[in-house]
């Protein structure tokens, strides 16, 4: 048996996201021999699982898109043969998310048109501006559909006539878009509902990148039928079992080795090489490049230097002796907004430090799917989460564990105050277990820089251009959040389509 200095492999993953393990077992399956190095002791990134006592809880992933037939995840477990393993439940088509901004209920359904007639049936004197608005929103959606993966010079002439929205809106807001059209403030923060999606506020978020968050999710919002886990580890058993192929958990990656324009392998915190034909990183792109042992070209570097998207705070409950389908919970999510000025609560908690009144997002994945593991039987859960200052939990934590701690338990029971006033009455004497996690939480656990939830800053001055997949080394890509979109959909999509260009080359 050859050393573990002398181990080779054809590819080597860094990282065990969803985008790291959609390359790994597609490169698996089409019998690469794949090293998959993960410095967590469970792989998933975002989207692991954690056990706390008598609960499981997915570290922030609550809803995904993608996975109806010929969407990029159901492709992903259809090539891989998982299709009978791994389902999907459909959130409720008629309303997979309750937005609530002060005591103003809407469901949002699928289908942008029936949404609209909705808005327009139940504030009809804002029928104009809605129509206008869904318009632009449609109009928009169809053309991101019918942009190419790898643009051509045909596609850069054709653009104009073929693009034209999307080419015209490239630099706007959302905010942008609701002037534009003359929307109501309370329609505003409606229509601005899903916003926790990419933790931006009208003011700053891409419109493209709004369009394309609520036109996926307007296809199909899913969970996974057997939870998050079922679905992480279908794809890393995926690589462990195939024929010369290894996942490595709490193998942390220290340098990556490159010389002549090749990298050559990689070694790990322990002092181990390993050494490749190519190497794929699902790492955050600014940490691959601190790894890379030889000088980058500085043209790259510079692509490469990009603002954090925020990060969050988030609640895991326990729950037991009540049933939250009885307090306004089921087969959905529901946005909290303490008021219609979306913009300014997201100034407050962010540049200002302030959480005393904030946005909420409220999942139940024990309402999601009556799959047994997440919760003890007759229990159930709920993951309550909001946007957050990285440096404002940092800086306390510099100063001291203890003023770090009792902040993020001042949060918490602040929290726990609004959903005890607005949502379940008595919610502490049902709580069988209580956990906070921080922007320090993510950082730690999940390997995100800053606690960053979602990679680079979506912002509309910040999203274009995305990170390359392709770096000055000839054999060493990047797929994640940044070198590609974010959410469980967006870096799986991404991983697909880097496993299809690594396979034909």
């Amino acid at each position: 048996m050859p050393s573990a200095t002398d181990r080779t492999f054809d590819d080597i993953v860094i990282g065990a996201g969803m985008a790291g393990l959609t390359v790994g077992a597609l490169l698996a399956n089409a019998g690469r021999r794949v090293l998959l190095l993960e410095a967590h002791d469970t792989p998933g990134g975002y989207a692991h699982t954690f056990v706390k006592g008598r609960y499981k809880f997915c570290a922030q992933v609550h809803y995904i898109f993608g996975c109806s037939p010929g969407q990029p995840v159901y492709e992903v477990y259809k090539r891989l043969g998982l299709t009978d393993r791994v389902k999907f439940n459909r959130l409720d088509p008629e309303g997979f998310d309750h937005v609530i901004v002060g005591g103003e209920r809407v469901a949002i359904p699928n289908g942008m048109a029936k949404y609209r007639d909705q808005l327009i049936h139940r504030f009809p004197d804002a029928a104009r501006p809605l129509r206008r608005f869904f318009s632009v929103m449609i109009g928009m959606s169809d053309e991101i559909d019918a942009l190419p993966d790898d643009l051509r010079l045909r596609d850069a002439l054709t653009a104009p006539f073929r693009f034209p929205r999307s080419i015209r809106y490239r630099t706007w807001t959302l905010q942008d878009l609701y002037d534009h059209v003359g929307m109501p403030q309370l329609l505003q923060a409606i229509l601005a509902g899903q916003s926790g999606d990419y933790l931006l506020p009208p003011n700053e978020v891409s419109l493209g990148l709004h369009v394309a968050l609520v036109a996926n999710y307007d296809r199909g919002a899913f969970y996974p039928q057997q939870h998050y886990s079922h679905m992480v580890e279908s794809l890393a058993d995926h690589i462990r079992h195939a024929p010369g192929c290894e996942l490595l958990l709490e193998t942390e990656v220290a340098s990556i080795q490159a010389e002549g324009g090749r990298v050559r392998g990689v070694t790990t915190k322990d002092g181990t090489v390993y050494k490749a034909q190519r190497c794929v990183s699902n790492a955050d792109p600014r940490v691959t490049l601190r790894m890379i042992d030889a000088p980058v070209e500085p043209k790259f570097r510079e692509r490469v230097v990009y603002p954090y998207s925020t990060s969050t705070v988030t609640l895991y409950l326990g729950i037991k002796g009540i049933d939250l389908r009885e307090h306004g919970f089921g087969d959905f999510n529901v946005w909290h907004y303490p008021h219609d000025d979306i913009n300014e609560i997201y100034r407050r908690q962010v540049e200002q430090h302030d959480l005393s009144d904030p946005w909420l997002f409220l999942s139940t994945p024990t309402l999601h799917s009556d799959a047994p593991g997440l919760a003890p039987d007759g229990e159930q859960i709920l993951e309550v989460a909001t946007s957050c200052n990285y440096e404002h939990f940092a800086s306390l934590k510099r100063r001291g564990h203890k003023i770090y701690s009792k902040e993020k338990t001042r949060v918490r029971d602040r929290i726990l105050d609004i959903l005890e006033a607005r949502y379940i009455p008595g919610l502490r004497s049902h709580l069988a277990m209580k956990l906070a996690g921080t922007p320090l939480t993510n950082e730690r656990f999940c390997r995100a820089p800053r606690g960053n939830a979602y990679g680079s800053n979506l912002s509309a001055d910040a999203i274009w251009p995305r990170v390359p997949h392709e770096t000055p080394f000839d054999n060493l890509f990047m797929v994640n959040a940044s070198a590609g979109y974010p959410s469980v959909g967006g870096t799986m999509s991404a991983g697909l389509r880097l496993a299809d260009r690594l396979l034909a080359s």
